[in-house]
């Protein structure tokens, strides 16, 4: 009945009368002790005794469960920002950023969250389950948002005192760090913040920001030597032919702090995308209320029994009464 309702239905059992329940349910439970035909026919075997070990489970599958989520919305927004960004460049200015420096925003972002399976992750107190259209609206919508920003800092490049740029800097690079920093700021935005970030997802953050900084800082692996855009104090560019695609620090910190602009302002909109009505629901499953109200009225009827007795007089009379508990469990 729970199952035709759209519901995700647990069954614990111990016995071999148990097994056909254990297989026919989403989630078969064999309990400690319980017989070898329960445990082959169950998807979980329980070890220890007592009901913690079930608390313990949900609590751990729906902590897994948020870990993936935050890590699918993180990975689509991530491959749509640079998708959105590269293509377009190449389309409207015939730009892009060199294949080495891609290939490390790639490799950098991997790094970052390959600790995201030792996260703090909190567990939801309702069952939980994939809300794909859900996900995917949020995941372009953040995905578009760290496009625009990144084109942003393109967009300064192109002004007269330099945007961005405050001494000297390599566009390639500037862009190679924009985007390295507030992707990997992302995955702190699509984990939630009901419990802080594990240690260890901290410190690969802040070892690949640190690595992007120096890359940007001295210029590896950049195809822009001798053709670096610096401000020129009388108006305009003129390019340094011995700055070899390096980066000032003051504008380092200038792209540090514009990133952590954009990244508050993707958590503000990654937030507000979660408490709006419309999406809230986006994608569960539906359950027909009609189903649900005549189920409800069968079960009902399964609890009374027709009483036949023999009046006075010898005639028929028939009533409905309800099963004592132990015809009940008979059915």
């Amino acid at each position: 009945m729970l199952q035709q309702r759209g519901h995700l239905t647990a069954m614990t059992g111990d016995g071999v009368n148990d097994a056909p329940s254990l297989k026919k349910a989403d989630c078969g439970i064999a309990v400690e002790g319980s017989s070898e035909a329960a445990q082959a026919a169950a998807d979980i075997v329980f070890l220890a005794p007592g009901l913690s070990t079930i608390v313990f489970a949900i609590k751990t599958a729906r902590q897994i469960f948020q870990r993936m989520k935050a890590y699918i919305q993180y990975r689509i927004a991530l491959c749509l920002h640079l998708e959105i960004y590269l293509v377009t460049s190449m389309i409207i200015i015939n730009e892009t950023i060199s294949a080495e420096l891609i290939v490390f925003i790639a490799l950098f972002a991997d790094l970052a969250t390959v600790a995201v399976a030792y996260d703090n992750a909190h567990s939801e107190q309702r069952p939980v389950e994939w809300q794909l259209p859900k996900i995917w609206v949020i995941s372009v919508v953040l995905g578009i948002e760290l496009a625009l920003a990144t084109w942003v800092v393109r967009g300064t490049l192109f002004l007269p005192n330099g945007g961005i740029v405050q001494r000297y800097g390599s566009i390639q690079h500037i862009l190679f760090l924009e985007i390295s920093l507030t992707e990997n700021w992302l995955i702190f935005v699509t984990r939630g913040g009901s419990t802080f970030p594990a240690f260890t997802l901290v410190a690969a953050i802040a070892v690949v920001d640190a690595l992007a900084t120096v890359f940007t800082i001295f210029g590896w692996f950049s195809e822009e030597i001798g053709n670096e855009p610096v401000p020129n104090p009388m108006g305009g560019f003129y390019y340094n032919q011995n700055r070899q695609g390096m980066t000032d620090i003051v504008t380092v910190v200038v792209v540090w702090a514009y990133s952590i602009g954009v990244t508050i302002i993707i958590a503000v909109t990654y937030y507000l995308l979660n408490i709006v009505p419309s999406l809230a629901n986006l994608g569960r499953a539906k359950r027909n209320v009609h189903d649900t109200q005549m189920e409800n009225i069968i079960g009902h009827l399964s609890k009374l029994a027709i009483k036949h007795e023999k009046d006075e007089h010898g005639g028929n009379q028939f009533s409905l009464v309800g099963k004592s508990s132990d015809d009940a469990d008979d059915d």
